[in-house]
């Protein structure tokens, strides 16, 4: 049997149960998000929403559900495969339709959550089943026909069939860019919270160069970022850094955690990079390369000073009204300039991206790019300010090795305003 309770954010929390996540954002900011999203829907022909979050892990996405309502399951993410009980621990769904508040569903009973800081209409207990509980949810209020789907790619199958199994009148269709629009342009308070996540990382990717240039293994500089980023109360997804050979034909290290711990040589090109949800569920993901020892031969030091220049000029160029393909256009000829299509490269035919609860859209090829009619990769769509973007590349001069370097940046009428700090040569 399911159990309601209405305005979750005036319920009252248990003495055994933790504290939630505080409210960093007011509730009149929530309610402005549901506002944008309402207006997207209507924009896209839907009445209807589901919006998934798998949490519990660093390495799942929590952001879509906690960007709407501040709430995010914290189990171990490991609940036993099962349709019979469904992982009450790892799932919940946002349901939104177009002129109501958002009802958050979950799979455990209530008792066992903190919502007192949770922001939605109200929150639909599920503790027999959260698939079988919302379907039942859906045709009691007599939802049928085309449903819109964000996460529908963190759902496992498993659970996607059960809840298709119980829901013959509706037509589920996936539309993962649906929250792109109202998501892109960030309000004055989190740009508050990226300044907050961009003086972190610059901590922790900072440390992290330091100690591989003294000769460390990325093991102790992942340990050093790492460090920085917990004790401000951050989180990350990966901390990947890696050094030597391998650089110069993988994109992320091989390692199962993305580091090692054994000790770079002198000379060796190593690439550090951080990324996740740094502050509040926001994302980054800047990067650095460097030669251990801080003795770069000329082929390296023209390797990184090649790279660098690609990633300035095209962050320095990100301003409103510019369109991600001019930016392509701009920073493909400095790539060539500096080898980019003499030699083979590494899969990543990209140039930048924009950054919010996850990597979203605004992809920036290097060139032109190809066509884009639909407008689903946003090629020449014009920056907004508000907007926040990354700018990066990787460069592989064979047998000197691959440098990789990126910022992430806020767009301004005035120019780009860098969240990363941290020097791009060392």
């Amino acid at each position: 049997m399911e159990q309601m309770f209405e305005k979750s954010g005036g319920a009252r929390s248990r003495a055994n149960v933790s504290p939630g996540p505080s409210m960093y954002f007011t509730a009149d900011e929530y309610q402005d998000r549901w506002r944008r999203v309402h207006q997207a829907m209507a924009d896209r022909g839907y009445d209807t929403l589901v919006i998934w979050q798998r949490g519990a892990g660093t390495f799942d996405r929590v952001g879509d559900v906690f960007w709407l309502t501040n709430f995010v399951m914290n189990g171990s993410g490991q609940d036993p495969a099962s349709e019979e009980i469904g992982a009450p621990y790892t799932f919940c769904a946002v349901l939104m339709r177009r002129g109501r508040e958002p009802e958050l569903h979950v799979g455990l009973p209530a008792g066992d959550l903190e919502l007192s800081q949770v922001v939605c209409g109200k929150t639909v207990s599920h503790p027999e089943n959260l698939m079988k509980g919302l379907a039942a949810c859906l045709q009691a209020q007599s939802i049928e026909g085309r449903i819109a789907v964000v996460g529908d790619d963190v759902l496992p199958g498993m659970y996607d069939r059960l809840l298709r199994r119980h829901t013959p009148q509706i037509e589920w269709h996936s539309d993962e860019t649906l929250l792109l629009g109202p998501q892109s342009i960030k309000s004055a308070r989190e740009l508050e919270a990226y300044r907050t996540a961009g003086e972190v990382v610059t901590g922790a990717l900072t440390a992290a160069c330091e100690t591989l240039l003294i000769g460390r293994s990325s093991a102790e500089a992942a340990a050093a970022a790492a460090a920085i980023l917990l004790r401000a109360g951050g989180g990350f997804h990966r901390i990947d850094i890696h050094h030597g050979p391998q650089t110069e034909h993988r994109v992320v290290s091989a390692d199962l955690y993305g580091y090692h711990t054994r000790t770079p040589a002198a000379g060796e090109v190593a690439r550090a990079w951080i990324m996740g949800p740094i502050f509040q569920g926001y994302w980054m993901d800047p990067g650095r390369s460097l030669i251990c020892g801080k003795q770069p031969t000329a082929e390296q030091r023209a390797l990184l000073e090649g790279a660098v220049e690609v990633v300035e000029v095209v962050a320095a160029a990100m301003r409103p009204g510019v369109t991600p393909r001019q930016l392509g256009v701009l920073g493909g000829a400095i790539a060539r300039k500096h080898g980019y299509f003499d030699h083979p490269q590494l899969k990543v035919p990209l140039l930048g991206h924009g950054l919010g609860t996850n990597f979203i859209p605004y992809m920036i090829p290097i060139g032109e790019g190809e066509a884009d009619p639909g407008g689903a990769l946003h090629y020449d769509s014009p920056l907004t300010a508000g907007m926040v973007m990354a700018a990066e590349i990787f460069l592989t001069h064979p047998g000197v090795g691959t440098a990789g370097f990126e910022q992430n940046l806020i767009v301004t009428e005035s120019g780009p305003e860098l969240l990363d700090r941290t020097p791009m040569l060392f």
